[in-house]
């Protein structure tokens, strides 16, 4: 039970430093979700018929994300092995194929997810589902694919991106 504790936190630990990154980055208040998304998000969706659209947002994903970005939805995931080769040779990866399936999940029509992966010791990405952004400036050729979808490194990402995602999320 020890190890599913400190897994549990190391998890809640990361969302917490996404959000004060993306606090000091948009210079607006992230905040981590309480249950990590799970209020509102896969079977639980049913719970957004009794909610208002505020409260439904605030539970949406791992991040609650500043005022400007209402559509915004972000799944945070912090693990200490990842199966780089099946990603680098586009081979089925359950394990993201369920942290993308979750990002989808947490959302309600016209949301636009990104789902953020920290690898323990080896690096962080942003992956993203480019038809649901339609971003002319995310430029695709320097990203990656994982089938229909494009991932880069975090700080490469947000350092190209920011503004993008900014107009996008409203």
């Amino acid at each position: 039970i020890l190890s599913g504790r400190k897994s549990k936190n190391k998890g809640k630990s990361y969302e917490r430093d996404v959000a004060n990154f993306l606090t000091e980055l948009y210079e607006e208040s992230f905040t981590r979700v309480p249950y990590s998304g799970a209020f509102v998000g896969g079977q639980n969706i049913v719970r957004t018929e009794t909610l208002s659209e505020g409260q439904t947002r605030g539970y949406k994903g791992d991040i609650h994300p500043g005022p400007s970005f209402p559509k915004l939805v972000i799944e945070a995931k912090n693990y200490a092995e990842f199966s780089w080769p099946s990603l680098a040779l586009g081979k089925p990866f359950a394990q993201l194929d369920d942290w993308i399936q979750q990002a989808k999940e947490s959302c309600e029509l016209g949301d636009k997810w990104l789902l953020i992966v920290k690898i323990t010791r080896q690096g962080q990405f942003v992956l993203w589902d480019h038809r649901l952004w339609r971003m002319a400036s995310i430029d695709v050729i320097e990203s990656n694919t994982y089938g229909e979808y494009h991932y880069m490194d975090f700080d490469k990402f947000w350092k190209k991106h920011k503004d993008t995602i900014k107009t996008n999320s409203n």
